[in-house]
């Protein structure tokens, strides 16, 4: 969806404009009603943007050639849009039937873009938009063209602040485009949209089945391992406080704090809750593995860690531990350097999973650490500048010329 033009320009005056869209409009119905006289169907339209918006409909424009359909929708647009309340009006018509009838998602998807971006141009027409945005979703899911409305996940919050609409609305657009991604085998995408439902609608009725499943979704996709952008929601903390997530609170809580050999057990006593809740016990244990290895290296960072030290943690031989160290760098959890000699990692630096009082203590250690490095250079600091005054006092006094008269 691009905005930069959303104003859209089409020559003539609106009666004009009429007439030329209301023949087109008559020549397309004329295929499926051979008597009807295309002048005569114009005449009776009279002018009337109402008259020409309404014959449109029923699958008629939705029906045009495919590289006309941007150009007739986009005169609709021009007609009706001189009168704003219209415009607003025969938003969810003209989505509906593009909807029902569409025969090309590429041609379908311009025109809504288009006709969103008529509404960016009028103040207060969020409602429209939302709207506006429903219809591209359930298109893109008709067509399986919903990977091209990935790129607009990182704005859905700004998009719906924008838009300024009732939270249920949002709630609609949410569960829909979560729906829709889901159909797509777009589970990345599914998640950050729960994501973003959560915060902004914790409080909404939904929100527990909303967390429980973003909860069960980043433990089975090996492609997200950001715990705390989950944990650290207001709203999931909360859920998580109250007891409402049941299982999959005690889940959030196990990838939080344990480490593989903890993970073990926790999934050995929980194994039925974990089957039930759609868990991949075995990609669940490999995304603990990688938080493991990453916690480690949080506690160790600029200090050698030995490959046998991270096998011992995460309980694989020895030869494998370079292939999980890259995939752990790969992630995005954590940075440094492998000496493949003395079969070591030094981290420099490290994602914590949470940061809880253990960690505050860890950092408070760290810093007195600095400090005393710090204290302990000053007197280096302070002997080498007296070194280089004094230097400086002989080298003037060398330098030093006298005029004998």
């Amino acid at each position: 969806m691009t905005v930069a033009e959303n104003i859209i320009f089409v020559d003539g005056e609106v009666s004009a404009q009429v007439e030329e869209l209301g023949r087109y409009v008559g020549t397309l119905r004329q295929q499926s009603n051979a008597d009807l006289n295309v002048e005569e169907f114009v005449q009776k339209l009279g002018g009337s943007s109402e008259a020409v918006l309404e014959a449109s409909m029923q699958g008629v424009l939705a029906g045009a050639p495919e590289e006309k359909q941007e150009a007739v929708y986009n005169q609709l647009f021009a007609i009706v849009g001189q009168d704003r309340e219209q415009l607003e009006r025969a938003t969810g018509g003209i989505v509906v039937d593009l909807v029902e009838h569409f025969a090309s998602g590429v041609a379908a998807l311009k025109v809504l873009n288009n006709l969103y971006n008529v509404l960016v141009a009028l103040e207060g027409a969020g409602e429209a938009r939302a709207e506006v945005f429903l219809g591209m979703v359930q298109v893109a899911r008709k067509a399986g063209m919903m990977s091209t409305l990935v790129p607009l996940v990182p704005r859905l919050g700004a998009m719906m602040a924008e838009w300024q609409v009732g939270r249920e609305k949002q709630e609609e657009v949410l569960v829909e485009l979560r729906q829709a991604f889901d159909a797509s085998a777009l589970a990345n995408e599914a998640y950050e949209t729960e994501v973003v439902f959560l915060e902004t609608l914790a409080d909404s009725s939904r929100a527990p089945e909303v967390a429980a499943s973003a909860i069960v979704r980043f433990a089975n996709l090996p492609a997200v391992c950001d715990i705390d952008a989950l944990a650290s929601i207001p709203g999931v903390q909360e859920l998580s406080k109250r007891g409402v997530l049941g299982e999959a609170g005690e889940l959030l809580n196990a990838l939080l704090a344990s480490d593989y050999k903890q993970w073990q057990k926790f999934a050995e006593s929980h194994k039925q809750a974990l089957e039930q809740l759609g868990v991949d016990a075995e990609r669940a244990g490999d995304k603990v593995r990688l938080l493991t290895v990453a916690s480690l290296a949080a506690e160790h960072l600029d200090q050698d860690v030995s490959f046998a030290a991270v096998a011992a943690a995460i309980e694989v031989d020895d030869d494998d531990v370079e292939m999980w160290i890259i995939d752990v760098i790969r992630a995005g959890l954590i940075q440094g350097k492998m000496n493949q000699v003395s079969r070591s990692l030094l981290p420099t630096r490290s994602t914590y999973r949470s940061f809880g009082a253990d960690q505050w203590k860890l950092l408070e250690t760290r810093l007195v650490q600095w400090k005393q490095s710090l204290d302990s250079l000053q007197p280096v600091i302070a002997n080498a500048k007296l070194v280089a005054q004094q230097q400086a006092m002989q080298m003037a006094g060398q330098s030093r010329v006298t005029i004998k008269e």
